[in-house]
């Protein structure tokens, strides 16, 4: 994410310098030379060392903060101490308390912004800004082989740990009736179709309404968010949960200590790193109220396929570019300070942008407007 971030970003004339920071050297000298840019310099840091962070993060203008869940509230910290605005792609809860040290540090981060958490939230909010009142909002989204291939019929296009994270916490949280109530995630599986090939796939409820659960609160009587992944999927990760492979409790074995999930990922994770397979991302967000006193129903979906020209997974496209796009538009330091949740960030010019922006490379999204009245029935519009 970080690599495809930083070649977007040094592609653009209004952006003088990019550097990318990683631990991992090999990884970093392959970055830069696949962008093939003077602008773009590399630096070997470890995220974990936050006082290194900081110092290499001040002088710049903003910073794109593109990594695993479990080291991304440290790098938040440091842009906050390095007064550098900045986006982060990934979204804990906890973030949302950093918004008095922003003020204080007067910058802006925005969590949870990729393709999701971030376009759906987007989109949703987009949608709900237009209707008097809201009544449902679902958003489904999956990051997939074109193909299925086994084991499992997935390929990892992110991180594999953040994969196990999301299936398996229990505390998936959906707004039912109102309320926010918590639920387990693979629960509610649905059969949803897309246009050919992905016309059977399956859903299920995943922990990803993250800002929506603050900006949204006591708006809509249902809101959640499913992965969609292929038929067969759930089930079949249900199995290795049960199993207690996805636990993070130690165990003795043979005088070993032994993490059952970190043994899962060592294991499996190489097995299901996409490789030279490609990839595509299927989105669709639904949001139904009502409008100028008419009941109003709108979709947004998108099919974005790996991008053999340059060389691009479909979920770098849909979330770095997402991600790099918003932290440049944060380097225009005349905006609102502390935490911003995207939807809240990218409303009026500011979502035309985003979604031009995306359109450019070739990341289109349709929407579907329906409105009807009891007598009177309103075609249907398309947009892109």
């Amino acid at each position: 994410m970080g690599t495809a971030a930083a070649k977007y970003a040094v592609e653009r004339n209004e952006v003088r310098a990019v550097q990318l920071v990683d631990r991992d050297k090999a990884k970093l000298e392959k970055a830069l030379r696949s962008a093939k840019s003077r602008k773009l310099t590399g630096r070997l840091l470890d995220a974990s060392d936050k006082k290194s962070i900081t110092r290499a993060l001040r002088g710049f203008d903003a910073a794109l903060i593109a990594l695993p869940h479990a080291a991304s509230f440290s790098a938040d910290e440091a842009a906050i101490d390095a007064g550098v605005n900045a986006v982060d792609l990934v979204f804990e809860d906890v973030q949302m308390k950093l918004h008095s040290k922003c003020l204080r540090a007067g910058i802006t981060l925005i969590p949870g912004c990729g393709v999701a958490p971030g376009v759906v939230q987007i989109l949703a909010a987009e949608a709900a800004r237009e209707m008097s009142s809201v009544e449902e909002i679902h958003m489904l989204v999956g990051g997939l082989p074109q193909v299925p291939q086994p084991p499992l019929n997935y390929r990892v296009v992110f991180s594999f740990d953040s994969v196990l994270e999301m299936y398996a916490n229990g505390h998936v949280r959906v707004v039912r009736d109102g309320r926010v109530r918590t639920t387990r995630a693979l629960s509610e599986v649905e059969r949803v179709r897309f246009p050919p090939p992905y016309h059977e796939m399956e859903a299920f409820l995943t922990d990803g309404l993250a800002t929506l659960l603050y900006t949204m609160k006591g708006r809509a009587r249902v809101m959640d968010e499913k992965t969609i992944r292929y038929p067969g999927h759930a089930e079949q990760i249900k199995t290795l949960i049960e199993t207690g492979l996805v636990s993070t409790k130690p165990l003795n074995v043979d005088g070993t200590r032994v993490v059952p999930r970190k043994l899962l990922s060592a294991i499996v994770g190489p097995k299901l790193a996409l490789g030279k397979e490609k990839d595509v991302t299927l989105l669709r967000v639904t949001v139904s109220g009502t409008r100028d006193g008419s009941d109003a129903l709108y979709e947004y979906e998108m099919v974005d396929r790996y991008d053999e020209i340059e060389d691009v997974t479909s979920m770098a496209r849909t979330t770095a570019y997402t991600g790099a796009i918003a932290t440049m538009m944060l380097a225009d330091h005349r905006i609102e300070k502390g935490i911003l949740a995207p939807e809240s960030y990218f409303t009026g010019s500011r979502f035309k942008t985003l979604f031009q922006r995306l359109a450019e490379k070739n990341v289109k999204i349709s929407r579907t407007v329906t409105s009807r009245t009891p007598n009177l029935a309103i075609p249907k519009q398309r947009a892109s």
